[in-house]
């Protein structure tokens, strides 16, 4: 079996290695190159089609993020829904302002008015009565606003949800500066928790017994002031 015709590389190169201080005939040389130029191009024509494939991963994958970004409706939340929804939270606020003006206004005005005339006392009491009545419809519409805002959060918080399952993103530990989390550290300390929902901080007649408490004493330390509040 003559030298050109066997097929690895390595053994061609080691055969002709054993040649040393022989005349290396052209045909080795020739086929040297030919399955060097093989090799070469097999390993290149491996390598460009692992990089296609992933050029065509990443390609694919810029396009479905595009399209999740495209379906988080970010411009339609920035222009239309937050702003509706402030909109929403400020009718809330103005309206039960004036409902409550108004309430205590013809509160005022029967504690003030005469009770001498039994019947002219009970028709304005009346009258203020419907008065508050009427001003008290206000939850109605503010309950229909308020559901509003609500369905604009969930509306925001599903497609964010949705993004970032699609983008296979998870929190990232230490995302806020150490400014930035001492700020938010501070503020949580100094939060007094304002109001809390049912069964959710700290009960009325918890805060009534410790005030009621060896009063004359003055038994109630800081701390279990501070117990009562963490």
């Amino acid at each position: 079996m003559s030298v050109a015709n066997i097929e690895p590389l390595d053994t061609l190169v080691h055969n002709i290695r054993q040649k040393r201080g022989e005349d290396v005939s052209l045909s080795d040389v020739v086929r040297l190159a030919e399955i060097s130029t093989e090799t070469f191009q097999a390993f290149f024509q491996a390598m460009n089609s692992a990089v296609l494939r992933e050029m065509r991963e990443i390609a694919d994958y810029i396009t479905a993020m595009r399209s999740e970004i495209g379906r988080l409706q970010a411009h339609d939340i920035r222009t239309a829904r937050i702003p509706a929804a402030g909109r929403e939270l400020d009718a809330v606020v103005k309206a039960t302002e004036a409902a409550t003006n108004c309430i205590m206004s013809c509160a005022e005005a029967v504690m003030a008015a005469e009770a001498t005339d039994a019947a002219a006392y009970k028709t304005a009491v009346d009258e203020k009565m419907l008065v508050i009545f009427e001003a008290c419809s206000f939850q109605d519409i503010t309950g229909q606003r308020v559901a509003k805002v609500v369905e604009t959060l969930e509306h925001i918080e599903a497609r964010v949800s949705a993004f970032a399952a699609a983008v296979r993103t998870q929190d990232i530990a230490g995302a806020l500066t150490d400014e930035e989390q001492q700020r938010a550290e501070r503020k949580l300390r100094l939060l007094l928790h304002g109001p809390q929902l049912e069964g959710v901080g700290i009960a009325q007649p918890e805060v009534d017994s410790l005030l009621s408490s060896d009063k004359s004493n003055g038994n109630n330390s800081q701390s279990d002031i501070d117990a009562l509040f963490a």
